[in-house]
């Protein structure tokens, strides 16, 4: 029959007393075996990274290159440019959505289901409208000098 060792636990504290010196450079992992009288170097490394200072911060370790460096600096501005700008015209598209309705609730003008230019006439007709039924019954005509006759039908010059 095969004589087993008993199973050790250690303590969270424990452990954590012994990745904090190993992280802090007062010893390494073998030393801490023999020190503390552990019997794997594997445990010690399993400890390591349960609560090593990266997994204590969430923090991962990362080697790049100087090129990949400015490349994430500059894709993070560019992000955060990105960001403001969606959020202004987020605020443009909010102030434009308000004063349509107040378009639509003063004037009594069906705003969003019409052209643009078919709304503006019709506020134009509504507050002002008489001077526009004036101005639409006096028609402009094209002038003509009764002095010169035939200036109707002169063409226009063209430029070269």
């Amino acid at each position: 029959m095969k004589k087993t060792r008993p199973q050790i636990r250690y303590s969270e504290e424990f452990k954590r007393m012994v990745v904090e010196d190993i992280e802090s450079g007062v010893m390494n992992v073998t030393q801490a075996c023999r020190y503390y009288g552990i019997n794997g170097a594997v445990s010690i490394y399993k400890w390591i990274n349960l609560y090593g200072i990266n997994e204590q911060k969430g923090k991962k370790v990362m080697i790049m290159t100087h090129k990949e460096e400015h490349e994430l600096i500059a894709l993070r501005k560019e992000n955060a440019l990105l960001k403001r700008a969606l959020e202004e015209a987020e605020t443009r598209a909010i102030a434009w959505e308000s004063m349509v309705e107040a378009i639509e609730e003063d004037l009594g003008l069906k705003v969003k289901k019409k052209p643009w230019n078919q709304v503006l006439e019709d506020a134009r007709q509504k507050l002002y409208a008489q001077v526009y039924d004036s101005a639409s019954r006096d028609s402009v005509e094209p002038m003509v000098s009764p002095s010169k006759p035939g200036t109707k039908d002169k063409q226009p010059l063209k430029r070269k």
